[in-house]
Parts: C-alpha cells; sequence; structure tokens
C-alpha cells in the first residue's frame, strides 16, 4: 500500500461511514477502536467501536441524511502494515459547522486493512 492508495481507501471509509453503511463501516474499524475527540475548550471524549456502530446504526435507522464527504488531505504515509493519514473535515452538527484535524492510523489485520486509531481536534 502506498500514500496515494491509502488516500483513496480513507476516502472511500468518508464516503461509506457519512452514508451510515454499517457493513462497510464494522469491517473498517478495528474491533480495539480508539477514537479520541477534543474539542474547542480541551475536552477529551472517546468512543470505541461499539460506541461508534451504536451511532452509524441509530442514523441508518432514522435516515438521517449523509454527512458532507468534504475532505482537505495533509498528509498520508504508509510503512509496511501500518499507515497514517492526516485530513482535515468539514461537518454540520446541530446546524453548525464543525472544521476538525482528524488523523487515522490505519493497521493491516485480519486480511485486510482496518482503522485502528483516529482522533478528531477541533479547528478553528
Amino acid at each position: 500500500m502506498n500514500s496515494e492508495q491509502l488516500i483513496e481507501l480513507t476516502r472511500e471509509l468518508i464516503y461509506h461511514a457519512t452514508h451510515f453503511d454499517v457493513q462497510y463501516v464494522d469491517k473498517a474499524y478495528a474491533d480495539n477502536l480508539l477514537i479520541v475527540k477534543v474539542d474547542e475548550d480541551g475536552v477529551v471524549d472517546t468512543m470505541n467501536k461499539e460506541q461508534l456502530m451504536s451511532f452509524i446504526q441509530q442514523n441508518k435507522d432514522l435516515n438521517t441524511e449523509p454527512l458532507s464527504t468534504k475532505t482537505d488531505y495533509h498528509y498520508a504515509v504508509c510503512d509496511g502494515n501500518m499507515g497514517m493519514v492526516v485530513i482535515t473535515r468539514e461537518l454540520v452538527f446541530d446546524g453548525k459547522l464543525n472544521r476538525k484535524y482528524f488523523t487515522l492510523i490505519w493497521e493491516y489485520l485480519s486480511g485486510r486493512w482496518q482503522v485502528v486509531k483516529e482522533s478528531a481536534v477541533v479547528r478553528n
């Protein structure tokens, strides 16, 4: 896997996650997933795979409009069975625009690439 392929894999993940594709998201994220979010006040919140899947399923069940896929790619590197992608995403939550830096850590596990860690930090 090279950097361009890792970016394409991330693009695909963003599309499926923002469209609440439960099966795709379940396979794309590792069972030991850790998501860390830091808000504008520095407050940290974490999420595991079970919580992520609940969020995706709830939005699918409610027929929620897909989220924006608008993404700026800043950096991608792949080294053996690990990869990292740094992006900026623009998402609207509760009618408010949120710009966040995301870092996704990919690992080749069980015969496929999966996200094992993800962080999101508010970008002003």
